[in-house]
């Protein structure tokens, strides 16, 4: 198989943008495929979708996603084109589209942006209930219980209260 044939299949290709997003330099991405720096210029210019594939930098790949991301959280409009069987033959159908803001989308792009504001994960200066709960036990400690203790817990832990008969209230 011809090389500039084997590194123009699909999982190839993959992994040429891979590399490109990665920031791998031209002259190491030449490197792996087996090339001269020269060699794969050459080869850009000949081969469309090996230049294609070594176009996308991860910056520029990275500014593609967050515009998606910033097109799915504020809504678009779009063109949709069919193709429908009539009498007469084929007939192209084409319509607006429009998408509507996307609320994950919004709720990304929000938590990324503004995490303070946003970020329920990041924490606050209010205490938890649980941190609460300490508080209130105060200096308590957990204790140690042996399994041989625990059936004279309930008799004890029963002296140790003011217990209400279900039926005097």
């Amino acid at each position: 198989m011809e090389k500039a044939t084997f590194w123009q299949r699909p999982e190839r290709l993959l992994l040429l943008r891979g590399w490109a997003r990665d920031g791998v330099s031209e002259r190491e991405i030449a490197r792996r495929m087996g090339l001269r720096p020269l060699g794969l210029r050459i080869w850009k210019g000949r081969y469309p979708a090996i230049a294609e594939a070594l176009s996308r930098t991860g910056e520029m790949a990275d500014y593609q996603v967050e515009e998606a991301l910033l097109r799915a959280a504020t809504g678009y409009r779009y063109t949709e084109e069919k193709r429908e069987e009539t009498e007469k033959g084929e007939k192209l159908v084409v319509s607006e589209k429009e998408a509507t803001p996307n609320v994950t989308a919004i709720g990304m792009w929000l938590k990324r942006r503004k995490p303070e504001i946003w970020d329920e994960s990041l924490p606050d200066d209010r205490p938890s209930a649980e941190n609460n709960l300490f508080q209130a036990l105060g200096d308590w400690e957990e204790e140690v219980i042996a399994p041989d203790e625990i059936p004279n817990l309930q008799p004890k832990t029963e002296a140790d209260h003011d217990l209400v008969e279900a039926g005097a209230i």
